[in-house]
């Protein structure tokens, strides 16, 4: 029987192994030195006034329901989701609204959230996080959510499925926000004391200019310009050894994604998942690429603005180098759909992908939602559509970042 095409799914300890050896060998590679960090310090400073200029600041758009409620909290502390590649889009995208309304609410990631030990507020980012799979990865939530200190808390758009233990905690501090509605069903039926609504996934809201601006905005241009003066060497070392070594080794995972683009008149691409929320065990003759799980970000890299931003477009131009993408991922969906492609969705094992759909995608004429015995004739479904060529290949070549344009992108990205 032929089946899809994955990459294997490696031992932990196995993978882990590699991963170091590769950060190993691309420190070794970079021997970044103080003088030679100070040198291209330098050399972004001479080269500041030369970067092209864009003239569009970010505008996310956020439904007036979640917009106010966060306002009313005005300072609060945010919590976002670690996770794969595709989280970053949701995470990207409430750092947008965070920044666009700066004015009216401070998010403040400058935190330790296990020594908050005066009264607070706290925002979490959209999850797919709350369902039984992903159980012992809510303790960071589960623990936060325990404490005595907490007064408020919002829970932007996420899904929830089989979690009692969250059930337990809820209760008239909170305001949760569901994506879909088997989720706003599963807790309206729990019978909490939160208040629940039914709204769109973050995603959704993106500015996809972020993707599309082929300059730096003014803004921009001031916080690299103000992050040049206050960052010491030491405290650039520590991003480049953070963020800089983290996205080469994912860089390199991601770009195999041309390799598995079927050419033809137009170019498509096969991106299912390959963990415990697939559907498909064998498959025919397809050849798979599971684009979230080549990076992501983690507890600390998540609450960085700036990183999760670079890793938004680089995720944006994987899916960009195809005209159809076919997948079992949510994100990967809706980052398609956010860049006009034309979208095949298959369900995940639990609805989320199905109801998101039916709550924020029916109506795009992009976004097709098909059933899993359509894979056996997906190539007859894609003719009879009118397929536009809007591939770009190009973008993602040009995210093979040395030192000196990664610590420009991060540093004007900042804030």
């Amino acid at each position: 029987m032929n089946k899809i095409f994955y990459f294997k799914e490696e031992n932990i300890y196995k993978r882990l192994y590699f991963f170091n050896f590769k950060l190993f060998k691309i420190k070794r590679k970079l021997n970044i030195t103080n003088k030679n960090l100070a040198n291209t310090i330098q050399s972004i400073k001479n080269n500041v006034s030369q970067l092209s200029k864009s003239k569009t600041e970010l505008q996310p758009k956020i439904n007036n329901v979640i917009l106010n409620k966060l306002k009313e909290f005005k300072n609060f502390y945010f919590l976002p989701n670690k996770g794969n590649l595709g989280d970053c889009i949701m995470t990207n995208s409430e750092f947008q609204i965070f920044n666009s309304y700066k004015n009216e609410m401070a998010a403040s990631t400058n935190y330790n959230y296990r020594n908050l030990k005066k009264p607070f507020n706290i925002v979490c980012g959209g999850a797919g996080i709350f369902v039984s799979y992903y159980e012992k990865e809510c303790d960071i939530f589960f623990n936060v959510f325990k404490s005595k200190f907490m007064q408020q808390c919002i829970i932007l758009p996420s899904s929830f499925y089989n979690i009692p233990k969250l059930i337990e905690l809820l209760d008239e501090r909170f305001t949760i926000f569901c994506r879909e509605k088997n989720s706003y069903d599963y807790l309206i039926n729990s019978k909490t004391k939160a208040k629940i609504y039914l709204d769109d996934d973050m995603a959704f809201a993106t500015d996809t200019n972020f993707y599309y601006n082929t300059g730096f905005s003014n803004g921009q241009i001031n916080n690299l310009k103000e992050n040049l003066k206050q960052y010491s060497i030491k405290e650039i070392k520590h991003i480049l050894n953070d963020y800089f070594i983290k996205y080469c080794v994912t860089y390199n995972k991601v770009k195999n994604i041309l390799s598995f683009i079927k050419q033809d008149k137009i170019k498509i691409a096969y991106l299912f998942r390959q963990d415990d929320e697939k559907i498909f065990k064998d498959k025919t003759n397809i050849n798979s690429f599971d684009l979230s799980v080549c990076g992501g970000i983690g507890d600390k890299s998540c609450l960085d603005n700036a990183y999760v931003q670079i890793l938004s477009e680089l995720f944006f131009s994987a899916i960009d180098c195809a005209d159809v993408i076919i997948t079992d991922r949510l994100h990967v969906g809706i980052s398609s759909a956010l860049l006009n492609k034309e979208v095949f969705l298959f369900d995940n094992n639990y609805g989320k992908v199905s109801g998101v759909y039916e709550q924020s995608m029916k109506q795009m004429k992009n976004v097709h939602l098909l059933k899993q015995n359509d894979l056996k004739n997906i190539d007859n479904i894609i003719k009879n559509c009118n397929i536009k060529n809007t591939a770009n290949t190009e973008h993602l070549k040009s995210l093979n970042l040395n030192i000196e344009t990664f610590l420009t992108k991060y540093l004007a990205y900042k804030v």
